[in-house]
């Protein structure tokens, strides 16, 4: 019996080759990981980041608005959980938490230095030179 290749066949096996090689290219391609960082200015421009997975909202609150709970949201970046927001801040020392969820103050992880805030929790405290 001979083995015969018809149109519908090559182009299923065309696919099926494709699809492998897909997989297989997205299967070894490196993971790019992104983590929080230590605030820090980039020209003129303080980027703050928390990882806070499960968050349904993410606020910045501290000296620099006044403590307003929803002054400024932070943007969800990736499905890590990692937040993000860009503020232009103005020379010198600044305190600042986390709000997550209208309701959790969190004191950030990564901070140049802390201080307490006359609540029982410590604030993080950036310097804009």
């Amino acid at each position: 019996m001979e083995a015969r290749w018809n149109g519908f066949g090559c182009a299923l096996g065309l696919v099926l080759l494709g699809t492998m090689l897909m997989v297989g290219l997205v299967g070894c391609a490196k993971a790019k990981v992104v983590k929080p960082e230590l605030p820090k200015s980039l020209a003129g421009v303080v980027r703050f980041t928390i990882l806070a997975p499960g968050a349904k909202q993410v606020s910045l609150v501290g000296s620099f608005n006044g403590w307003g709970k929803n002054a400024m949201p932070m943007k969800i970046m990736d499905s890590s959980g990692l937040w993000l927001v860009d503020v232009r801040l103005k020379e010198g020392e600044h305190t600042f938490m986390y709000l997550i969820d209208g309701t959790r103050w969190i004191t950030p992880p990564l901070a140049e230095d802390f201080v307490t805030d006359g609540f029982g929790q410590a604030n993080g405290v950036v310097i804009v030179r």
